[in-house]
């Protein structure tokens, strides 16, 4: 009993306790490490976006927009053409009433130049209406009609009933009522300018 409780082994019991200890300590350290690190490593992580992924998304994005442009313009298209082919009935129904009035029509565009006129016009006046002209050539004979028409589209000033005198070519004079009449587009700007003529019957003063 004294030799086991001689000084150098209770150095040793205590050296072994404390290694004992020592051992136990970092032991549950590092269980405890590994524990905390497991916990983390269970926590959802949010997934990266793969380069693919981002491609296919962009890809699928541009062909979205080209098939919606496709589909807006042939929208448009199909809009213009309808537009066009209500344009042109409507030119005709007005070339087939222009036809049958009894009076000469001759219908300047915003810039002065002929856009249409009826054959008892052409008749009437004996000028040149098929050539892109201005009114102000068209009626050089006759400045008193040009000053009307250059003043509708100078101001939209209307004239009804005027008479107005003519040199007419080949025919010598023609008194002429004049009605001068100016068509604005829906921003009020000057879009055309009509005339309508009709030939004054002279009587002559009995003797």
């Amino acid at each position: 009993m004294e030799q086991l409780l001689s000084p150098q082994n209770l150095i040793l019991l205590i050296g072994g306790a404390a290694l004992v200890g020592t051992i136990l300590t970092v032991a549950v350290f590092l269980l405890q490490k590994s524990f905390s690190r497991n916990l983390k490593s269970g926590k959802p992580r949010p997934q990266k976006i793969r380069v693919e992924d981002e491609a296919a998304f962009t890809l699928a994005t541009i062909k979205s927009v080209v098939t919606q442009l496709k589909t807006d313009q042939k929208s448009l298209q199909d809009k213009l053409a309808v537009a066009e082919r209500n344009a042109e009935e409507n030119a005709r129904k007005f070339e087939l009433i222009a036809r049958e009035i009894e009076d000469g029509l001759i219908v300047f565009d915003a810039q002065g130049f002929i856009s249409f006129s009826n054959p008892l016009l052409r008749k009437m006046l004996a000028v040149d209406t098929w050539s892109r002209r201005r009114y102000t050539e068209i009626f050089q004979n006759t400045p008193a009609a040009s000053e009307l028409i250059g003043t509708c589209f100078a101001g939209g000033t209307e004239v009804r009933k005027k008479h107005v005198e003519f040199e007419v070519p080949n025919k010598g004079k023609k008194l002429i009522e004049a009605t001068v009449l100016p068509t604005r587009d829906r921003s009020g700007a000057m879009e055309s300018v009509t005339c309508i003529f009709r030939e004054v019957k002279q009587t002559t003063p009995k003797t």
